[in-house]
């Protein structure tokens, strides 16, 4: 069961804050979410550990009164308010900041008027290659070192090892979710530059 949408406030550090002005990393909590839309896969929307990041801030209500089976049903209503409005290819923050990020981008070329893109955004009229490949690089700038990433994708439409060939950065493990196994959730840990190179 999906938990219910909470308001989150912003934090006062951050308050105002426009995406030029980064702040000091003394600041900031260990954890960022690069992409959190309605922070769904969030055990709780208000973690104060964490630091949530998206493009936009918007109230998004679907209306139907039916389920695609003929059932009845209420609709919903999705909040998504981050605490700092940015793109995940541009992040206004320092260089080795966070100990963990989440990474959970667009993964379909869903139509630009559909509820799948409101909610979780699309590929569709942008280079994907580009577009993960940037995200990916700005994930691990602001990643410490010896720090984790985690990953998700469902392979709708793109294969992941497609995906993961995007980064330099080798993948810890994975794991397969979702009723057709396509949602793949993937693990990396940011090299320690001094003892552990990346691959080449």
């Amino acid at each position: 069961m999906t938990a219910p949408l909470q308001t989150l406030e912003l934090p006062e550090p951050l308050a105002g804050q426009s995406l030029g002005a980064a702040p000091c990393s003394a600041s900031l909590p260990p954890v960022l979410d690069v992409c959190c839309s309605a922070r769904a896969m969030w055990f709780d929307a208000q973690d104060s550990r964490a630091m949530f990041v998206d493009k936009r801030t918007e109230t998004i209500v679907r209306e139907d009164m039916t389920r695609k089976d003929g059932t009845p049903w209420r609709g919903w209503t999705m909040n998504i308010k981050p605490d700092v409005e940015a793109d995940f290819r541009n992040l206004p923050f320092p260089s080795d900041s966070f100990f963990h990020v989440v990474f959970d981008p667009p993964h379909a070329a869903f139509g630009e008027s559909s509820y799948m893109a409101k909610q979780y955004g699309t590929l569709r009229g942008q280079d994907w290659r580009d577009l993960i490949r940037r995200g990916f690089a700005e994930c691990f700038r602001v990643l410490r070192p010896g720090g984790t990433l985690i990953f998700k994708w469902n392979e709708q439409d793109i294969p992941v090892r497609e995906i993961l060939a995007l980064t330099p950065e080798k993948p810890l493990y994975g794991h397969k979710s979702g009723k057709q196994a396509k949602t793949h959730w993937v693990a990396f840990l940011k090299p320690n530059v001094r003892n552990q190179p990346r691959d080449e």
